[in-house]
């Protein structure tokens, strides 16, 4: 008897967590539920499961040449939602020239309902209608209506036995929404490449396919061209001859026959990439480099005018205005020993960059300011500069290109440091057109990379060669007077302006006891050169002038030593900014949080920032804490991320990758109703932010 009551028991049960099997032509179909029984306030999972019969098959969200998706309509309980279809990752099918993407076999299509918080039954009833195709050679479309019901409990529920298995093996199956790949997209006239780089330690692939989650792009029938590359793995995809459209962004799936995160790992994963030909960068043999080329001699240009460059230049303006004079063979060669100055700093810096990527380090534009060693250094060497044009010391005749009567070969070395110098100080600045280059350069052999580079120095060094070229135009400048001895000395308040500024970024980095170091630092440097400059110079006795000097050198040494050994990188930097009180609520950007806020549909607003970075600073001085950007962010619901870079994070590094960049700033919009993000360009009004803003509805 207790038998034939467990069979009865087993029999009602069952009802309630699976609706009736329906069989149409070709499919067996069933609405099943992953628990036993809900609790208010806690989503759970129901799997539309379709068993096709052999040689027969249904499709994907996306169903290829040929096909239509399969569809669900949900008739739901009050309060209760439903998400869209999660849909695991498709199988190629080939008939004849075409190609399909969908299921043969068996599939769970699973889709996650959230019940209110507060729910009055005791059992509740779900119902939907599903539809589809089923196709062999020929095609059948089907359909089937369901109902489930489910009893409501506060205890937490258990999970149904029989279906364990089926949906924890389906959500392996569904595409990750990040990994530790670092992934590019560009686009050509007539296909695609997606770049894909793995992590260290990772491993060997041998196949992987992308599948677009838009139709009528590119050629699915056509083999995708995997190859191995000197960074990691390509895959090109010619687009459809009659594509209905040119994308701007790289949507779909990557399979991976090994998995994304190790052997045996899921083998799906979600790309949403902005192509870097979408600002017109991106083709590395044609016009996209030549555009690339001249973005980068622009925004070097550019470079000319932002702060962190402009103090030391105006030394070199000083310098050509001593020169008016000379000869024009000697005006040249000082324009040129200072554009090779510049160009051998940036080749230094390229040829570094291209290295440590070689290597698997995930890093930018910028990337030596991440290092609270480089801060003390750089601070240093800015703060004796400082007190180079104060007059406290002076070095030779001419170490930074300034001097009375430099001989021809003290002249030479500093114009060469004042280009050194210029080309240290600008790293932390980004002006527009300089972004997309770097990003396109970043993604290029090494060769284009320092091509690239190589052009932004040129344009660096640009209006200086020029006067050197044309050195008649110098007769437009101010004539040499005791202005430029005060003009001089007012530079160096910006210098020590700068030092200012890098020990607040180092406090970020590295905490009050950074700080600290680093002003004691200051202390011996600035002590040591006022021992130089009082008794190591050539006025005084040999003796006099050796102890003087030795006694400065050891100051300096002990100074920079001390500071090094006290600055630790042990302080996040999570602190800046992101937990103002006033203006506006940041929360700190990751990719999980970003995933998790656009599949519920809020939108985002993302600043890609750093604290050594000015442009970043002056930005949101300027635009993004104003008013009205401000109450637009709090009118339009927006949920504001703050991704900052001061020191290194490999996953903001990968996400600024994904949008063809590896510098700061970059300012990032999403929302539902776009069907692509809205990249704001790297100098902001608040005017830009709020148009933009504007259009979230």
């Amino acid at each position: 008897m207790k038998y034939y009551f467990k069979i009865i028991l087993l029999f009602v049960f069952t009802t309630l967590i699976s609706a009736q099997i329906v069989r149409t032509d070709y499919v067996e179909s069933e609405l099943i539920s992953e628990v036993e029984s809900i609790k208010p306030g806690e989503s759970f999972w129901l799997a539309l499961r379709l068993k096709m019969d052999e040689e027969w098959h249904t499709y994907w969200l996306n169903a290829g040449d040929a096909g239509l998706q399969t569809k669900i309509k949900w008739t739901l309980p009050g309060g209760f939602t439903a998400s869209e279809i999660h849909w695991p990752y498709p199988e190629k099918i080939y008939l004849e020239d075409l190609a399909n993407f969908g299921y043969e076999g068996e599939v769970f299509l699973l889709t996650k309902i959230t019940p209110p918080q507060f729910i009055e039954q005791t059992e509740i009833e779900i119902k939907a209608k599903a539809s589809w195709l089923v196709c062999k050679v020929e095609c059948l479309p089907g359909d089937a209506e369901y109902s489930l019901k489910l009893p409501v409990s506060d205890s937490t529920p258990q999970t149904v036995q029989n279906w364990q298995q089926a949906f924890s093996d389906t959500r392996f199956n569904l595409p990750l929404k990040n990994s530790d790949w670092n992934i590019n997209s560009v686009k050509y006239e007539d296909n695609i490449k997606i770049l894909m780089n793995p992590p260290q330690n990772y491993t060997e692939v041998n196949k992987i396919e992308f599948f677009p989650y838009d139709g009528s792009i590119y050629q699915n029938a056509v083999d995708q061209n995997f190859t191995r590359t000197e960074r990691g793995y390509e895959l090109t995809i010619p687009f459809d001859d009659f594509k209905v459209e040119d994308p701007d962004t790289l949507k779909g799936i990557l399979i991976s026959d090994i998995g994304w995160r190790g052997e045996n790992s899921e083998k799906a994963l979600e790309v949403i990439i902005p192509f870097n030909q979408a600002e017109g960068v991106g083709t590395a043999d044609g016009s996209g480099i030549i555009l690339a080329l001249i973005f980068a001699f622009i925004g070097g240009i550019i470079l000319n005018l932002m702060p962190c460059v402009l103090p030391v230049l105006s030394i070199k303006i000083m310098g050509f205005v001593k020169q008016a004079g000379e000869d024009k063979k000697r005006i040249l060669k000082h324009g040129l020993v200072f554009t090779s100055g510049v160009l051998i700093s940036f080749w230094l810096l390229a040829g570094t960059l291209v290295a440590l990527r070689a290597g698997g380090q995930e890093l930018g534009w910028g990337f030596q300011l991440q290092s609270p060693e480089f801060i003390i250094i750089l601070s240093i060497f800015l703060f004796l500069f400082a007190l180079n044009l104060f007059g406290v010391f002076e070095i030779g005749t001419s170490f930074m290109g300034f001097g009375a009567k430099a001989s021809s070969k003290s002249g030479s070395a500093g114009d060469f440091m004042t280009g050194v110098t210029a080309t240290i100080v600008a790293t932390p600045c980004t002006t527009p057109f300089m972004g997309t280059a770097l990003g396109f350069a970043m993604i290029q052999p090494p060769l284009v990379t320092i091509l690239i580079f190589t052009f932004l120095a040129l344009g660096m060094a640009f209006p200086y060669l020029l006067l050197s070229i044309f050195p008649a135009w110098l007769k437009y400048l101010p004539k040499p007077g005791k202005w430029m001895e005060t003009l001089k000395q007012f530079m160096g308040f910006p210098l020590v302006a700068t030092v200012i500024w890098l020990a607040w970024v180092l406090g970020l980095q590295s905490g009050s006891d950074g700080v600290i170091a680093l002003l004691a630092a200051l202390f011996f440097a600035s002590f040591g050169v006022w021992i130089y400059g009082k008794w190591g110079t050539f006025n005084n006795t040999n003796p006099v002038k050796i102890i003087a000097r030795v006694v400065a050198v050891i100051m300096f040494i002990g100074g920079l030593l001390f500071a090094m050994n006290t600055t630790t990188n042990n302080v996040s930097p999570e602190n800046f900014r992101t937990n103002n009180t006033t203006g506006i609520k940041w929360a700190k950007f990751s990719q999980q949080r970003l995933n998790e806020l656009r599949s519920a549909g809020i939108p985002v607003f993302i600043d890609f920032t750093a604290a050594w970075c000015l442009t970043c600073q002056v930005n949101e001085r300027v635009a993004i804490n104003s008013a009205n950007v401000i109450n637009m962010i709090e009118e339009k619901n927006v949920i504001p991320l703050k991704a900052d870079w001061t020191s290194r994070d490999d996953e903001i590094t990968k996400a600024l990758a994904s949008f063809g960049r590896n510098s700061v700033p970059l300012y990032v919009i999403y929302a539902e109703n776009l069907s692509e993000p809205i990249i704001l360009p790297e100098i902001l009004t608040s005017g830009i932010i709020v148009d933009a803003l504007q259009k979230i509805n």
